[in-house]
């Protein structure tokens, strides 16, 4: 019985330094198609390679990276070595870092937080201290059993706003109101106590009751 042997060469994987030409035009060979391609520069040779997921550094057009040439073939980014310009982390979709203890993230400069769609916050206590705040935002919903706010000057501007309170108190100094347009009060009972002296100024001034209309002092003048 006759058997014929065949030669079979096994390559080995190995490492290589390159640079990143760009992204590649064809990744349909590429194994995950959620991962650009890139195309690496190793001395006269092109390879067509992937990011490795330990690569947290976005590999970009003029790096220095370190490539790994699998036993298959497949060429992996494993790191990038050298970068002139900005840097930028990426990770895998649905990834999760992860702290046992405390976790500090300090910018010299300005610190961006971006989301595509939601933004949420979970934690058992938290403190924002900022000179200067802004706020802007175009639907707000807030549910507090207890809100405790001290500001010295405090301005607030809305086209409309809507406040539902089954009780209120506030307990003020001085109070001014300035009202350009319109101003309506409805209430089931409403009571004005003034220690001292009330005081009200109007070109007209037009008093309705459906029952009884009653004043009450000890000098009364008209006119």
């Amino acid at each position: 019985m006759a058997q014929t042997a065949e030669f079979y060469a096994a390559a080995d994987a190995r490492l290589v330094t390159g640079k990143v030409l760009d992204a590649a035009a064809d990744a349909a060979d590429a194994a995950d198609t959620r991962v650009p391609a890139l195309r690496v520069l190793c001395g006269n040779r092109a390879y067509t390679a992937r990011t490795a997921a330990s690569c947290l550094l976005q590999p970009q057009k003029g790096d220095t990276v370190l490539l790994a040439c699998l036993e298959d073939e497949t060429q992996v980014v494993l790191a990038v070595l050298f970068r002139a310009g900005d840097a930028r982390l990426s990770l895998p979709a649905h990834s999760t870092l992860e702290c046992p203890g405390s976790l500090t993230l300090r910018c010299a400069d300005s610190l961006n937080l971006q989301s595509g769609r939601n933004m949420r916050l979970h934690t058992e206590e938290l403190g924002v201290a900022a000179q200067n705040c802004d706020l802007r935002a175009l639907s707000v919903k807030s549910v507090a059993n207890s809100i405790d706010i001290c500001c010295s000057t405090l301005y607030s501007f809305g086209k409309s706003a809507l406040s539902v309170f089954a009780s209120l108190t506030q307990c003020l100094g001085t109070s001014r109101r300035m009202v350009e347009g319109e101003d309506e009060t409805r209430a089931g009972s409403s009571t004005l106590l003034a220690e001292d002296t009330v005081t009200v100024m109007s070109k007209n001034k037009l008093t309705l009751a459906e029952e009884t209309a009653r004043t009450d002092a000890k000098l009364i003048q008209l006119g």
